[in-house]
C-alpha cells in the first residue's frame, strides 16, 4: 500500500514578533506539527522570532527591504513573493492571520488550486481605511472559509463580504499557573500600549480613586508608552504607577495582583482578559465590540463597564476594592474560563475546519 504524505499547511502572517496574533498563529502551528502535519510559517515581514517554535516548522523570510520602499510599494511586492512561494512549497491548505493582509493573500493565491482560508484577528468594526476595507469586502468572498471569534463578528463579516462559510473559534487561553494568589492591593493590564486599548482612560480612573495604597501595574509597550508615562507624571502617580514594557513571563506580577483591567474601545477577542480569568483574578472589562461580552457574564464571573466611561470604570474599581468577598467570588467564577476556551479543544477546531469538505464557489 502506497503510504500517504502527511498533509501540509501553510500559516501566513505579519511576522513573529510578540504579539497576541503572532502567539495564536505560532501556538497552532505548533500543534499541528506535534500532530505530524508539515507546517510552514510564510511570514509577510523580516521579524525575531519571539516565541518558540517546533524544531520541524519550516520559515519562509521575505528579504525584501522594507526601510527602502514606500509602504505601497512594499506591499504590492508582497503579492508575487506570496505567490512564488506557495506555488514551491504547495501546501494542502493555507491559514492566513489578520485582516490587513489576508486581501493581499487571496489576490496573490488566486486560481493556485490550493484551500486557503482566513482568519480576522480584530475588532469587526474597526475601518483599515477605503482601499483596504474595499478589497476585503470584494474579496473575502472567494477565500474557503473564514474564522470569526465571536458571533457578532461573524455577523459583520457576512454582512459586509457574503461569504457564507464562516466559522466562529475563540481564541484559546493560555494558562496562568502560579502557585498561589498574593494580593497585594494590587490593579493590573497587560496588552499593547496603542490607543484603541484605553490606557489613558485607565491612568485617569485610578487617580480618582478613594485608596491610595493601591497600586496599578501596566505590562506591555507600544507606541502610547512616553504619552501615558507623561500621563502618569502630570497626575502625580509616578509612585503608584509600574510600567514594565513587553515581557515573555508576567505570571508573578499577576500572582501579586487582586484585579485586572480591559480598558478597551475595541477587541477582536481578548486574550489578556482569558489569560487574567485563568489565574484566577477579579477582572473588569469594558463592554466593546467585541469579545468581553462573549467571554464575561457581568456580576457573575467579572464586571462590565462602559467603553470610554472613566467615571463607571472608577465606581467598578472602587466597588472591588471595598469588597474582598466579591473579588473572591468573581475570581471563583472566572476560573471556567480554562475549561471553556482549552486550547486542545480549540487547536481541533482549527483542523476540523481547515479540512473540511466544504469548498467555496470560485
Amino acid at each position: 500500500m502506497k503510504k500517504e504524505h502527511p498533509k501540509k499547511v501553510c500559516f501566513i502572517g505579519r511576522g513573529l514578533t510578540g504579539g497576541g496574533m503572532e502567539r495564536a498563529l505560532t501556538s497552532l502551528a505548533n500543534y499541528f506539527a506535534e500532530h505530524h502535519y508539515d507546517v510552514i510559517i510564510l511570514n509577510l515581514f523580516d521579524t525575531e522570532v519571539f516565541y518558540e517554535l517546533h524544531r520541524e516548522i519550516q520559515l519562509i523570510w521575505p528579504g525584501i527591504n522594507r526601510k527602502k520602499l514606500h509602504r505601497f510599494v512594499y506591499a504590492t511586492a508582497l503579492l508575487p513573493y506570496i505567490r512564488k512561494e506557495i506555488k514551491k512549497t504547495r501546501p494542502d491548505v493555507i491559514l492566513s492571520f489578520g485582516e490587513w493582509f489576508n486581501a493581499y493573500v487571496i489576490l496573490a493565491t488566486r486560481f493556485l488550486g490550493v484551500r486557503l482560508f482566513i482568519t480576522n484577528r480584530m475588532g469587526p468594526m474597526l475601518k483599515l481605511g477605503f482601499p483596504l476595507d474595499n478589497a476585503n469586502r470584494i474579496l473575502y468572498k472567494y477565500a474557503n472559509g473564514v474564522i470569526a471569534q465571536t458571533q457578532t463578528a461573524k455577523e459583520i463579516i457576512y454582512k459586509k463580504t457574503n461569504n457564507k462559510n464562516i466559522k466562529v473559534i475563540p481564541n484559546a487561553v493560555s494558562p496562568i499557573n502560579v502557585s498561589s494568589v498574593s494580593g497585594k492591593k494590587q490593579i493590573v493590564t497587560v496588552g499593547r500600549l496603542s490607543r484603541e486599548k484605553g490606557h489613558i482612560l485607565l491612568l485617569k480612573a485610578f487617580a480618582t480613586l478613594k485608596h491610595p495604597d493601591w497600586t496599578l501595574h501596566i505590562v506591555g509597550d507600544g507606541p502610547e508608552r512616553e504619552k501615558l508615562e507623561q500621563k502618569t507624571e502630570s497626575l502625580g502617580l509616578n509612585n503608584r504607577v509600574s510600567f514594565y514594557g513587553h515581557k515573555k513571563e508576567f505570571s508573578h506580577i499577576l500572582a501579586a495582583s487582586d484585579i485586572f483591567v480591559l480598558p478597551s474601545y475595541y477587541e477582536g477577542f481578548p486574550n489578556a482578559l482569558i489569560e487574567a480569568m485563568s489565574v484566577p483574578l477579579a477582572c473588569i472589562s469594558s463592554d466593546c465590540v467585541a469579545g468581553p461580552a462573549d467571554i464575561i457574564q457581568d456580576g457573575i464571573n467579572g464586571l462590565l463597564v462602559e467603553p470610554g466611561n472613566v467615571g463607571t470604570l472608577a465606581s467598578a474599581l472602587n466597588h472591588l476594592i471595598e469588597n474582598p468577598e466579591l473579588r473572591k467570588r468573581l475570581a471563583l467564577a472566572a476560573y471556567k474560563v480554562r475549561e471553556q476556551y482549552n486550547f486542545y479543544r480549540i487547536a481541533k477546531e482549527y483542523l476540523g475546519f481547515l479540512f473540511s469538505d466544504y469548498k467555496n464557489p470560485k
